[in-house]
């Protein structure tokens, strides 16, 4: 018993999480070449995503025959429908595949870890690069909207001493978007790993579901948040009289 309980105690646990930086190595054409782990999910993210939707899009008639172009036309309907509900109906085709395809990139992208693969929000350079597109989209309406003089003067709207505070603003809402995407997804991964971690073998039934809130419960949730940000800074952004 002594023994035992000295091995007991003498045995170390450790808990320890693989960030987005492990990278995959493969040789081909004769050189080393080095992929990040989240830039090779993507790539999956991306190929599932092409074949689903060809697979929906191909051969439409304009009366459907078949429940797969019901389905293609429920989904362009919902996520055009969505636009239109959250920017109006001029936007309503503009970005409509393109609310509707980074919908389904993050959730997607969400879902990997179910896979055992690396969820690509979880590195920040991901999220970043999307809020990044929001970031300039909102300045492309703003500028095609309100044209340079339009834009410039909304930095001292209302009051000309809110020039520094809406300086900061527009920088502030891609940092904000980024990183409350990168936070809650990596968040689920630490409090996932601490319960199998604090369990061990018992870690049975309470790490499946606690997998199945952040994995896909979440993915909804965060994809959601994100897309409707997107929609909202972008309408916010529309400088015209309409």
């Amino acid at each position: 018993m002594i023994n035992t309980a000295a091995v007991l105690m003498a045995e170390e646990r450790t808990f320890t999480v693989d960030g987005p930086l492990k990278s995959i190595v493969f040789e081909l054409f004769g050189k080393e070449w080095v992929i990040a782990e989240t830039v090779f999910t993507q790539w999956i993210v991306m190929l599932v995503l092409a074949v689903l939707f060809f697979i929906l899009g191909r051969n439409l008639k304009l009366k459907p025959e078949g429940k797969r172009q019901v389905i293609a036309e429920w989904i362009v309907g919902f996520f055009t429908g969505y636009v239109e509900d959250s920017m109006g109906v001029k936007y309503k085709k503009r970005f409509g595949p393109y609310i509707g395809s980074l919908f389904c990139f993050i959730i997607l992208s969400c879902l990997m870890g179910l896979f055992g693969l690396k969820n690509p929000t979880s590195d920040v350079s991901v999220t970043a690069s999307w809020a990044i597109i929001t970031f300039v989209l909102v300045l492309w309406t703003k500028l095609k909207t309100g044209g340079v003089k339009g834009y410039l003067h909304s930095f001292i709207e209302p009051m000309p001493f809110m020039l520094p505070f809406n300086i900061i603003g527009d920088f502030a809402n891609p940092i904000a978007q980024a990183l409350r995407l990168f936070g809650n997804n990596v968040s689920g991964m630490v409090i996932g790993g601490l319960v199998y971690f604090a369990l061990g073998s018992f870690a049975i039934l309470v790490p499946a579901v606690l997998s199945l809130y952040f994995d896909l419960f979440s993915a909804v949730i965060q994809s959601y948040i994100f897309v409707t940000l997107t929609m909202s800074y972008v309408a916010m952004a529309d400088m015209s009289e309409e």
